[in-house]
C-alpha cells in the first residue's frame, strides 16, 4: 500500500510542481470522469475492435489535466477495472477476475489548431497525441508501462465536453497479463 501511495504523491507533485512556468490559456485546468475498457486479448492490433474479449466491468477512470500552452497539457489519470476470468488475457485466461488498477502521467500534444485555425476556447474539437508513463497492477503483480495514444475532445458547452481516447500501454516486465493492453476511455470533462 506504500508504494501506491509513494507513486500516487509523485505524480501528483510532478503534475503541480512547474509555477513558474508562463501560461498561455485561459483555462487551464480540465477534469473528467468517466469508463474505460481493457483490451487484453493478446492479439496486438491483429483485430482492435473486436470486442468479444473486452473487461468492462467496474471500470472507473478518473483524471485531471493541466494545459500549460494551447498545444501542450499534461495529464494525471486513475483507472480501476477487473479483468474477468472468461474472457482471454494475453491469450491465456486467468483462473479467477482480478482487479486492475492503473495510474498514468502522461503530456499532451493537441494537433487540431494546426489543422483548423480557430480560437481554442470557441473550437469544438480538440484533437491530441499523448506519451507518457504508467503503473499498472493485477493480482498482486505489477509493471512500469510506457503509454501512447489517440484522444479527442468534443466541447458541447463552452465549459463542458466528452473525451474519447485510445492509449496502448507497453509493460517492462514478462509478466502475462501485464505485458501488454489497450485501454480505451469514454469520460465526461469540465475545464475551468
Amino acid at each position: 500500500m506504500n508504494k501506491y501511495v509513494f507513486i500516487g504523491f509523485f505524480f501528483i507533485s510532478s503534475l503541480m510542481s512547474s509555477q513558474s512556468i508562463n501560461l498561455d490559456t485561459d483555462v487551464p485546468w480540465t477534469i473528467g470522469v468517466g469508463v474505460n475498457i481493457v483490451d487484453n486479448d493478446g492479439f496486438r492490433f491483429d483485430d482492435p475492435f473486436d470486442a468479444d474479449n473486452w473487461n468492462f466491468k467496474n471500470p472507473l477512470s478518473i483524471n485531471v489535466e493541466r494545459k500549460w500552452r494551447d498545444f501542450f497539457s499534461t495529464n494525471l489519470a486513475i483507472t480501476l477495472n477487473k479483468l474477468t476470468k472468461d474472457n482471454k488475457q494475453n491469450n491465456g485466461y486467468l483462473t479467477e477476475s482480478s482487479n486492475l488498477f492503473a495510474i498514468d502521467l502522461t503530456g499532451r500534444f493537441i494537433f487540431d489548431q494546426y489543422i483548423w485555425e480557430q480560437n481554442p476556447r470557441i473550437d469544438p474539437f480538440e484533437g491530441y497525441v499523448l506519451a507518457g508513463f504508467g503503473y499498472t497492477s493485477v493480482l498482486s503483480k505489477d509493471s512500469m508501462m510506457f503509454d501512447v495514444g489517440l484522444g479527442f475532445n468534443f466541447w458541447l458547452y463552452e465549459d463542458i465536453g466528452i473525451r474519447l481516447q485510445t492509449m496502448g500501454k507497453f509493460g517492462f516486465n514478462d509478466y502475462q497479463y501485464l505485458k501488454n493492453y489497450i485501454q480505451h476511455t469514454a469520460e465526461f470533462i469540465i475545464r475551468f
